[in-house]
């Protein structure tokens, strides 16, 4: 879409955005969420008899033969390696601003090559460095993982989609335990072939090492970046405009966009700007819709409605307009009024001022889309704007705390003890556990779902529909059908992908990126620590309810039912007092409405609506 915007690359250059993707995403997939495959790296340990002493006389769980003893060590394996994992952007915040992405993606992969030899050469017997190896693969995954996120930058209208992918290859990469347990039953399960397994896996993860010393940059990508080979090979960012200033010097990105609108049959602005089509009544009503005319017509040139010219024609009379969106008072009549800008510059009504006109030194890049124009409630555009302790003290910052927290534990304690409560339905031979460790890497599926719900339907019924998922595995949790556990597994990883794409996208666009960081960070501290508490839970079900996890699904209803009320005051938060903002920065755009003040900014549109008829961009009413 809008090729004309893309910059003409040199010979000398070739576009590698896409490279760098492909090879970064397989990366995640390949060693982002090891520790996510616990039920089979469980399995290869039992295997291998870890912790089993003891267990010859020691009364067996009725229905699945399980030893309370070493399935509670086990347990304690998984909390430590999870909690790393949790808690490690803690760490990795600090150091990915300090070192940057190429050595902190190094650093994952050497912390996740140390933790799997660690966990290879463990035995019963002897050496047995189990929990050290669980923690690093968990802070390493994570490390591995964050690391990836900046180079959705270079995509800056798929941003979303682009972090959508990461998190399919973090949360699917628990199929690569399991395949590593496949291998081993097919060597026979000896020691040397459980050893030999995992190290050679190790190694695979070090082709990661000189992959990402090649390609991946040493600062995080930025918006308006290109990302570019060399013809010697070498891999390096550019701003756009540097790019393009050979072959784009001197022309303007409205007359860009204005032959865009031609070209597309789209309507335009008064200014030449394209409008979508969900705000083209919108402008209409405003007075700021044309014809669409395109700038290579002689005519067109020669007239007075040229981007320039009107723009000197406003000049000498003295009319301006904001940044952003024109500067348009609305008298108590409704009428639209031009107003004067603060700063004295000047451009054309309805034009973004940073779009008047182009030149090499301007920070803007050539490639913005002005897409359709977005509105968002008063009171999440002005909590971007509070510090750092009033962003922790909302009413927001505690309600997304405490649903991600809870949520996050209900998920990740089903994905510790999926095998445990499926062997006590009757899962003997791990068919449905086989079945969970597979299911989890096919999340990606519901990107498209996600997504939907996030740009259209709002934080309230994405969060709601999660909780909702949540509430309805708990309770088919707790059912001791066997056969219905794979409705179970398959809605499981369906929210559970759902849960952690939200995760990202909902922080960053409430608290803004100031203080996204360390807010995340804290975020992180509670669900590491609250993470814990499925040691004890895990240790009562197994020797104090006798295996059976029933109890404790219950809880889970009982725990997320309330988090139904947060999402309810969330979808009533962002729809109250909505005011006009940069899609790309969440910033309020000025809007001045002058008369009484009970006229709002959520009125903006609606107040003028069906005053002036919607023009076709043919010029017919």
């Amino acid at each position: 879409m809008l090729d004309f915007l893309a910059p003409r690359l040199s010979p000398a250059y070739r576009d590698c955005k896409v490279p760098l993707l492909l090879v970064t995403m397989l990366g995640d997939f390949v060693q982002g969420g090891l520790m996510f495959g616990w039920n089979a790296l469980a399995l290869a340990l039992k295997g291998q008899s870890i912790y089993s002493g003891g267990c010859d006389t020691e009364p067996k769980v009725v229905n699945g033969g399980l030893c309370p003893t070493q399935e509670s060590k086990l347990a304690v394996l998984w909390t430590v390696g999870i909690f790393a994992l949790n808690f490690g952007p803690v760490f990795v915040g600090p150091i990915l601003d300090w070192v940057g992405p190429k050595l902190t993606t190094i650093l994952g992969t050497l912390l996740n090559m140390t933790g799997l030899i660690l966990i290879g050469c463990s035995t019963q017997n002897g050496f047995n460095a189990l929990p050290a190896g669980a923690v690093i693969v968990g802070l390493g995954g994570i490390t591995y993982h964050l690391a990836q996120f900046h180079i959705s930058n270079l995509f800056p209208g798929k941003r979303g989609l682009i972090s959508s992918l990461y998190v399919a290859g973090f949360t699917g990469c628990g199929i690569i335990f399991y395949i590593l347990y496949e291998i081993d039953q097919r060597l026979g399960e000896s020691t040397a072939a459980f050893r030999g397994t995992i190290i050679c896996y190790a190694f695979v993860c070090f082709l990661w090492i000189p992959l990402n010393l090649w390609m991946m940059p040493w600062t995080a990508l930025r918006i308006g970046e290109v990302y570019v080979m060399t013809n010697k090979w070498r891999f390096k960012p550019m701003q756009r405009m540097d790019l393009g200033a050979s072959n784009q010097q001197g022309i303007s990105l409205t007359t860009q966009k204005s032959n865009s609108g031609a070209v597309n049959g789209t309507a335009v602005t008064a200014a030449g700007v394209p409008i979508h089509e969900d705000h083209r009544e919108a402008f209409s009503n405003l007075g700021l819709m044309q014809r669409v005319v395109s700038s290579s017509d002689p005519q067109w040139t020669q007239s007075d409605h040229t981007p320039r010219k009107r723009n000197l024609r406003n000049t000498h009379s003295g009319v301006s307009s904001a940044d952003g969106l024109s500067d348009i008072a609305l008298s108590e009549s409704g009428s639209p009024t031009a107003g004067a800008h603060a700063n004295g510059h000047v451009s054309p009504a309805g034009l973004p001022l940073a779009d008047v006109e182009v030149g090499i030194g301007r920070d803007s890049t050539q490639d913005v889309v002005w897409g359709p124009l977005v509105f968002e409630a008063r009171r999440f555009v002005e909590l971007r704007k509070k510090s750092l302790w009033q962003q922790f003290m909302s009413a927001e910052s505690f309600g997304m705390g405490l649903f991600y927290t809870l949520n996050v534990f209900c998920i990740q304690f089903y994905l510790g003890t999926t095998r445990l409560q499926l062997e006590h339905k009757g899962d003997a031979q791990h068919h449905y556990t086989n079945f969970a460790n597979i299911i989890v890497s096919f999340g990606f599926v519901v990107i498209p779902v996600i997504g939907w719900l996030l740009d259209h339907k709002g934080y309230g019924i994405t969060l709601g529909t999660i909780n909702c998922i949540g509430v309805i595995v708990s309770v088919l949790q707790a059912i001791p059908s066997l056969r219905l556990q794979v409705v179970t597994l398959i809605l499981w990883a369906v929210g559970r992908f759902m849960l952690y794409s939200s995760y990202f996208a909902i922080f960053g666009a409430l608290f803004g990126f100031t203080n996204f960081g360390k807010i995340v960070a804290i975020d992180n501290t509670f669900n590491g620590l609250v993470g814990l508490l499925q040691l004890p839970f895990t240790y009562w079900a197994l020797h104090g309810l006798g295996g059976d996890f029933t109890l404790l699904n219950c809880l889970q209803i009982v725990v997320l039912l309330p988090l139904f009320a947060f999402c309810w005051y969330m979808y009533k938060w962002e729809r109250q007092e909505l005011v006009p903002i940069r899609p790309m920065e969440g910033e309020e755009l000025p809007c001045n409405l002058s008369g009484p003040r009970m006229l709002r900014e959520a009125d903006f549109v609606t107040t003028l609506k069906h005053q002036i008829p919607l023009e076709a961009p043919d010029g017919n009413s």
